[in-house]
């Protein structure tokens, strides 16, 4: 099966990479970057070395050639891409938010319309499996739902409160450097979000 990872040059993209490697039945054909493109994937990811040998590149929804992709692009830019991959038959799980929430939940969130809105499974393959039947379009959750539904999932029906306190460092945040990533700001810091 021939992968493309759509936002290829982030820390979930070499992660992306790095596992599908040792994967029997993916070969990762297409690591896209628009900042990167022509770029060699392991002057990135210089853990990838002697494991890949693919150059960034800026392709089109509609030039991608791959059977499946993976949207590791930032919140907010996935809905671009959603569209043209799937009216070309390739199958796609989405990493960003753009398809976790309802069209105005999602709207309210992150102060943005929603272009390209539809209905799809979401949910974490190893408790919602066979809910995902033939989908070509998968929502995958975060790292907070996954870490708390994964470790709530044994209790469920035996526990009558839960109580999740979550925190996440800076690379949560990407790789992007900002304001509220730079070391100065964050170190030995806890900064409260409502």
């Amino acid at each position: 099966m021939k992968v493309a990872i759509i936002g290829a040059s982030g820390y979930t993209g070499g992660e992306l990479i790095r596992l599908l490697l040792t994967h029997s039945s993916a070969e990762v054909t297409c690591a896209t970057s628009r900042k990167l493109a022509g770029t060699p994937v392991v002057k990135e990811h210089p853990h990838l070395k002697g494991g890949i040998d693919l150059r960034f590149e800026n392709p089109s929804a509609e030039e991608v050639d791959a059977d499946f992709a993976f949207l590791a692009v930032p919140h907010t830019a996935a809905m671009s891409y959603a569209a043209p991959l799937l009216d070309r038959g390739i199958k796609i799980v989405d990493l960003s938010a753009d398809y976790r929430l309802p069209k105005d939940v999602y709207e309210r969130v992150y102060e943005v319309p929603h272009t390209a809105y539809f209905e799809c499974p979401y949910g974490i393959p190893e408790l919602h499996r066979e809910s995902y039947g033939p989908a070509r379009f998968i929502s995958n959750p975060g790292c907070f739902p996954t870490g708390a539904t994964l470790a709530a999932a044994p209790l469920a029906g035996r526990a009558h409160t839960i109580i999740y306190d979550s925190k996440t460092g800076v690379s949560g945040a990407g790789d992007n450097p900002s304001a509220t990533t730079h070391y100065p700001n964050v170190a030995d810091n806890i900064k409260c979000r409502r």
